[in-house]
């Protein structure tokens, strides 16, 4: 069994409780977080400054950065609507999220959203041809600053309507072709279908990131089924060392989180 370094995401609390997570997170022998940049303020406005102090808090308490997520929160962008203003906009967008990446000195971006990528009146090989061409356009920005951007697939219940099959998304990386297009692995996958190892197993190579989270991102208290089956599988792999709990909650419940966490460590280490 391979040592796990474990991070949790910023979404499971309220920025203004992070000093009391800090000692959760010291507990519980946490590498760090998942950060997404819109929990530290309202709006994307001038967000750089206020990021730039909370990296030098971070360094200071020696706590590392997996990756940037929800990078589109707030953010009433379409992918595949025909326009090329707001196409522009995204391009903007991400570079900035480059910039914010680096700033906390992470190598990962995820891309989820099914907003972003809802397929309106578009057929799959209309939506393919656009997913592709646009994100060849990022490709210099990745290599030059040495940056993976993780897509991630979501189930239909969460509202997806475009990524939600592993298999697809393996296919647009393929046309893709940068190694700097990977997938972020989360466990939502199996929550509304059979746990299915293969799943994993066969697309190894693509996968960058990963993520545990339970259905409809609850807490931790009781590991479903599919995560303990996970854990199962990943603790025996030497390849994948990172791994990262996403709690989704608009409230900062410490006992919740101390047990999930607990429950964490316990489950992948």
């Amino acid at each position: 069994m391979s040592k796990k370094k474990l991070f949790i995401s910023n979404l499971g609390w309220k920025h203004c409780d992070f000093k009391k997570i800090i000692k959760l997170i010291k507990k519980n022998n946490i590498k760090g977080i998942d950060i997404a940049p819109i929990q530290l303020k309202n709006n994307w406005t001038k967000i750089d400054i206020k990021l730039k102090k909370f990296a030098k808090e971070l360094n200071k308490l020696n706590i590392k950065v997996n990756a940037i997520q929800g990078i589109f929160y707030k953010k009433n962008f379409n992918l595949f609507k025909n326009n090329n203003f707001q196409k522009k906009k995204i391009y903007a967008h991400i570079r900035i999220i480059l910039t914010i990446s680096k700033i906390f000195k992470c190598n990962k971006v995820i891309i989820g959203s099914s907003s972003f990528r809802d397929l309106g009146n578009l057929t799959k090989q209309e939506a393919d041809f656009t997913f592709v061409s646009f994100f060849k356009q990022i490709k210099p920005l990745l290599a030059k600053k040495k940056i993976y951007l993780c897509f991630e697939t979501i189930p239909k219940n969460y509202g997806e309507s475009y990524l939600y099959k592993i298999s697809h998304l393996v296919q647009l990386i393929k046309k893709m072709k940068s190694k700097w297009f990977k997938i972020n692995f989360d466990t939502s996958l199996f929550h509304f279908s059979k746990f299915n190892n293969a799943i994993f197993n066969k697309n190894k190579k693509y996968i960058k990131n990963i993520q545990i989270s339970q259905k409809n991102f609850n807490f931790l208290i009781n590991p479903s089924i599919a995560n303990l089956k996970f854990a199962k599988l990943i603790n025996n792999n030497k390849i994948f060392k990172d791994i990262s709990l996403e709690i989704i909650s608009k409230k900062t419940d410490l006992k919740k989180i101390s047990i999930s966490l607990n429950k964490f460590r316990a489950i992948f280490n």
